[in-house]
């Protein structure tokens, strides 16, 4: 990991380089070196209480006459885990984090969870190295896209993951599952079901399962109010 060319990615330069070093480093990399004398565990739980604030309060800036309840609705959007491994992605976090070999092995660095904690363990870090203005631009920087349109589309790059967000958003859990696989070994088959909070939802077919799992959200979206989350159709 060079940390001078991922400063330059997030604009942020530390005087304390142990800070960003700990914030890109999973407990299972932790685990297995000794020399690491920090996971980011403790920093992600400090940013994610840091970003709450900083999008709480942009919102009540930008939309002083909106009531609580739907301020709450739009931070939850804007912080929920799919939304921070978005931007972790565009900032090249899956690249640097460091991880225990179980987890490369596994492609831990890519999860939507594993990317979103690291997010929130550099604004952690960021607020520990300079304070909390730091800590502000970076969140406002790099969320401003979302932001100047939170009720918009720009997370949603495939159903799949429009479906998860809108999910995440009213705290409700997505699960797939696998019903059906037919035909030869070179040409399946599959069918599989969506669930929101054990509720099946829909079904989609394709060639592959996350062909089929997208047909599956597709399905989903169009029965979902995309607002709430909940059944309409």
């Amino acid at each position: 990991m060079s940390v001078e060319d991922f400063e330059a990615r997030i604009e942020y330069v530390f005087e304390n380089k142990s800070l960003i070093m700990a914030a890109l480093t999973h407990r299972s990399y932790a685990f297995e070196h000794a020399n690491a004398m920090q996971n980011n565990q403790r920093l992600e739980f400090l940013g994610d209480a840091i970003l709450d604030f900083i999008i709480a309060d942009d919102l009540c800036l930008r939309y002083p006459k909106e009531r609580e309840g739907e301020l709450s609705r739009l931070r939850s959007r804007l912080v929920c885990e799919g939304a921070l491994a978005i931007l972790a992605r565009k900032l090249g976090f899956d690249k640097e984090i460091r991880m225990g070999k179980g987890e490369v092995s596994s492609s831990g660095m890519m999860r939507d969870g594993t990317l979103a904690d690291a997010y929130e363990a550099v604004i952690g870090a960021i607020y520990r190295d300079g304070g909390i203005e730091p800590a502000r631009r970076f969140i406002l920087t790099h969320h401003k896209e979302f932001l100047d349109d939170p009720d918009g589309q720009w997370l949603a790059s495939d159903d799949k993951t429009r479906l998860q967000l809108l999910a995440q958003a009213n705290h409700k859990a997505v699960v797939y599952e696998t019903i059906r696989q037919d035909g030869p070994s070179h040409a399946p088959m599959f069918e599989v079901a969506v669930s929101i909070d054990s509720k099946r939802i829909a079904t989609g077919a394709g060639r592959s399962k996350k062909e089929a799992q997208q047909a599956a959200a597709a399905a989903a979206l169009k029965r979902l109010d995309p607002n709430t989350g909940d059944v309409c159709i």
